[in-house]
């Protein structure tokens, strides 16, 4: 009966919105965009001067207090040593970024990587960003081969399913102006450099506090982990004061790895030391997030749009429809975001029916008159009718 009710109900919201005159905040718009209030990325329903719901896209994924990206500039696949760190990370279920340079995979011997990286690691969070078509130092290569380099990169990423968004610049170059307008012309949607003895350590934490677009999308910052030379981050005890901050500042923050548990290696760091960083991660208030999801996460958010097309019923009403959505390229910007609806208590609201269904479900318990969903910003029109306890 339950059931039939939610269905009916459903159905009455989609005959109203086709056969009955809209009605809505401004009766002379069919489409009535919610309230944005002073909080970025805040809508408000109201009706008769009395708020309904707001919609709140979370900062963060899941509504954690920072973002942390793992970036591995390492050759996977090419000798067990450098699994030692993937399998530390999956064991955790946290998410970490490896190196893709398109001319060491394109060897006849090395193709079957791409396979068990299918198998072994997409499933279980490691993802990938580009990194040349070769290993080079690309700010000497002036715009034209820069861009020959990620565009061949791009599109070899493409063609082997890797989904090319992010880029990580070999060598620390990037620098040059030039170099991030051919980076940026190639494709890739956000590119990261690095950082050694910055003038501050907030220089490492991106959109901290209210900020919402970091300073440079194609040089974002890094923290280079590793020893070399004393300038890098060469153990855990090194690292932890810059994690904390991070979560103070409610930032996103990029460490880059290279030689994880491989002495022989450029910027050698021990693996019981990445294990002690990874175990703090696993435990703070980080969303450990791909270098591109979370770059996408952010660029969708900062332009979304919510728009209440209609909403039905007597008195206060419970049946809405709306979209939600940012204008971007919706295969490119596929990211969910973290929205929180908060619903006025005097409404007692105690379950919300949605159509089409979020994550394979249709109906949502309200626990303390809020409810977290995950949503992609597509353009999408959901219905949605609240279910009162009165």
């Amino acid at each position: 009966m339950s059931m039939l009710i939610r269905l009916l109900a459903l159905g009455l919201c989609y005959w109203s919105c086709t056969e009955r005159p809209t009605q809505s905040a401004t009766p002379s718009r069919s489409a009535v965009r919610a309230k944005l209030v002073a909080q970025p990325n805040t809508y408000v329903v109201s009706h008769g001067g009395e708020e309904v719901f707001r919609l709140e896209a979370l900062k963060w994924r899941g509504g954690r207090q920072g973002a942390v990206s793992l970036t591995y500039d390492a050759p996977w696949g090419v000798d067990p040593v450098f699994e030692l760190a993937t399998d530390a990370v999956m064991a955790r279920g946290l998410a970490m970024d490896l190196e893709i340079v398109s001319t060491k995979l394109q060897h006849f011997k090395r193709l079957p990587i791409i396979e068990r990286m299918y198998r072994e690691l997409i499933p279980n969070g490691i993802g990938f960003f580009g990194h040349g078509h070769g290993h080079v130092y690309h700010d000497s290569l002036g715009y034209t081969q820069a861009y020959e380099s990620f565009r061949t990169n791009f599109e070899l990423m493409e063609k082997w399913g890797l989904k090319p968004k992010a880029y990580g610049y070999p060598h620390w170059s990037g620098i040059q102006a030039s170099t991030q307008a051919a980076n940026r012309q190639a494709g890739f949607i956000a590119a990261r450099g690095g950082l050694r003895r910055p003038p501050r350590r907030a220089d490492f934490y991106i959109c901290s506090g209210d900020v919402r677009e970091p300073d440079n999308w194609f040089y974002l910052p890094s923290v280079i982990m590793g020893a070399k030379d004393g300038t890098d981050i060469p153990h855990h005890d090194a690292l932890i004061r810059l994690l904390e901050e991070a979560l103070e500042a409610d930032a996103w923050i990029i460490l880059t790895y290279h030689s994880i548990g491989n002495p022989e290696g450029w910027g050698y760091y021990p693996l019981p030391e990445f294990e002690r960083d990874l175990d703090y991660i696993a435990a703070a208030d980080f969303w450990s997030g791909n270098l591109d999801a979370v770059s996408a996460y952010i660029q969708e958010r900062n332009a979304l749009d919510v728009k209440i097309v209609r909403y039905f019923g007597i008195g206060t009403p419970s049946q809405y429809e709306l979209t939600i959505g940012d204008g971007l390229d919706n295969a490119v910007y596929d990211e969910p975001l973290t929205f929180e609806l908060s619903f006025n208590p005097e409404l007692n609201v105690r379950e919300v029916h949605i159509d089409p269904p979020v994550d394979g479900a249709s109906s949502f318990v309200v626990a303390d008159n809020r409810l977290r969903l995950e949503i992609v910003p597509d353009e999408r029109r959901y219905a949605l009718v609240l279910e009162r306890s009165n």
